[in-house]
């Protein structure tokens, strides 16, 4: 059905008014309060959240639940515009509603660090919601040039977001750094995208998705290795954007220079996005057996290890907090990575199911890390401020933010220790949660693709390993003795209801939940691929 509808481009209309409107406040009311620009920021997120209750009842009826069965069917469309290069799926809405939800939730989160930026604080409202406009266009993008064009959207307004937070008397004085090896890292990546479509251009004649696949199906694509080159080109700069070996590097030195909202934003809205256009392209360029099969299976099997090792190494010597949020958030993209590269229908299924459970599990353990963080740097220790103050003037004293800060939570607030604990070893894949569900599937589809594949699984299965072995390590950390609790105030924040508590516990919940309700979301799935 290529009928026009208004209906499926509202969430695109509210975000592109919202950018127009935050852009325009942060000119023209410079004295507005902070809090206002991020409660308007949230308004508009959440109209465009609520734009999707029109296809809600599609979605719950693609679940196959009986319950659902009167339900009207989930309509059967293809609807493109402007000659192809846009094209709106279900599969489509439903990344476009997953990167949505995910923005909404990233912004609930910053309101605590971003308060600070005053009178910047419209580049932070009005830059979020461009790189989110990015992001539409990704999901929605019908041939390469489009993909890409969105992508550097995206990732234009993410450097200048990271730069946004730059202040050298204040702890995040190097996130003009981050926000340059951001731009730098960026360039060259996309330089190499572009070359590689040039070349799929120059072999094939057209980079429009629908005529790619068309020519996969008749079996008429050449056997050139110009196109072969295209195609390992733009693969690979894609894994530089999405941050996997061996191009992985950049994400440690973002994250700790970045503030915690914009490492937020990097690691559920941007990564995510990177997930997305490998997705989307493997549909179309991928070939089972080709020698960018391999590079990629290379790739992510390389990125898993290092990732958990890193991880783990981390945890062993109680280092940054932000190191081990960027070393996490590596290792989960290594799985997504993995499911992608065998470019079968039932992988690249596991790998929209593992990143879904990749968000929530992440936004479980960011609500928590960036909850810790808050009361450290709310709640320190008077009588050592006033003794730094006596022998070295009226700078400031931050507490590190580390990793044994969060020793003894366990004895401070055993609610907190518990739900976060949940979060933890879901990211270890343990059963009973939701992430051992995630990995089990990509396993299990992995295994589908022939007996060489068995090899793959073998370096999986041990990376999964030294993952948990982490979450035990920082486990343990949570339920020893605590050194010293005056750095907590026994009126805590975390026994009070905020956003933090309440993401993390809704996190934990929805994991658990998922453990045994897992068949809806991958009928879902199945049925939008």
């Amino acid at each position: 059905m290529n009928t026009f509808d208004i209906t499926y481009f509202i969430p695109d209309f509210i975000l592109f008014f919202g950018i127009i409107l935050l852009t325009f406040i942060g000119f023209r009311a410079k004295n507005l309060a902070p809090k206002w620009h991020l409660r308007l920021l949230n308004t508009v997120l959440c109209l465009m959240l609520l734009s999707y209750i029109p296809f809600l009842s599609g979605f719950l009826k693609l679940t196959n639940l009986d319950i659902f069965s009167n339900l009207a069917p989930f309509k059967d469309y293809n609807l493109t515009c402007l000659y192809g290069s846009i094209n709106i799926t279900p599969l489509n809405l439903f990344f476009k509603f997953l990167i949505t939800i995910s923005a909404f939730l990233a912004s609930l989160l910053s309101f605590g660090f971003v308060k600070k930026l005053n009178r910047k604080i419209s580049n932070f409202t009005s830059l979020f919601l461009t790189a989110l406009l990015g992001g539409y266009g990704v999901c929605i993008s019908g041939d390469l040039i489009t993909l890409f064009l969105s992508l550097e959207i995206s990732s234009l307004a993410l450097c200048f977001l990271i730069s946004s937070f730059y202040n050298k008397k204040d702890r995040e004085k190097n996130s003009l750094e981050a926000g340059l090896k951001y731009f730098i890292i960026n360039g060259v990546s996309s330089t190499f995208i572009l070359l590689g479509i040039s070349y799929i251009y120059m072999t094939l004649g057209t980079v429009n998705f629908s005529d790619i696949n068309t020519m996969m199906i008749n079996k008429i694509l050449p056997a050139s290795p110009l196109l072969n080159a295209g195609n390992i080109l733009f693969f690979l700069a894609l894994t530089c954007k999405l941050g996997v070996f061996p191009f992985y590097i950049w994400v440690m030195d973002i994250f700790k220079g970045s503030n915690y909202a914009a490492g937020l934003f990097i690691s559920s809205v941007i990564q995510p996005l990177g997930a997305v256009a490998l997705i989307k392209t493997a549909c179309t360029l991928g070939c089972f057996g080709s020698i960018l099969n391999f590079a990629l299976i290379f790739c992510s099997i390389i990125t898993l290890i290092l990732g958990n090792f890193i991880a783990l190494r981390i945890v062993k010597k109680e280092g940054d907090i932000k190191d081990f949020l960027a070393a996490l958030s590596v290792s989960n993209l290594g799985y997504i990575f993995l499911g992608t590269a065998f470019f079968t229908k039932s992988s690249i299924m596991a790998s929209i199911y593992f990143l879904i459970i990749y968000l929530i599990t992440n936004f479980g353990i960011w609500a928590a890390f960036m909850l810790i963080a808050r009361n450290l740097r709310k709640y320190t220790v008077k009588n050592e401020i006033s003794k730094y103050e006596s022998q070295y003037g009226s700078k400031k004293l931050y507490v590190d933010e580390n990793l044994g800060s969060i020793r003894g939570i366990a004895y401070i607030s055993p609610f907190f220790a518990a739900i976060f604990t949940i979060c933890i070893l879901s990211n270890a894949g343990l059963p009973v949660m939701a992430g051992f569900n995630a990995k089990f599937y990509i396993f299990a589809n992995i295994l589908k693709c022939g007996i060489w594949s068995v090899n793959t699984l073998v370096f999986a299965v041990f990376a999964s390993i030294i993952s948990a072995c982490c979450s035990f390590r920082l486990i343990h950390i949570i339920f020893q003795k605590p050194d010293n609790l005056k750095i907590y105030k026994r009126k805590l924040i975390f026994d009070k209801i905020n956003i933090y508590v309440f993401i993390l516990s809704s996190a934990a919940f929805l994991l658990i939940a998922g453990f045994f309700l897992s068949a809806p979301v991958i009928n879902i799935i199945n049925n939008l691929i």
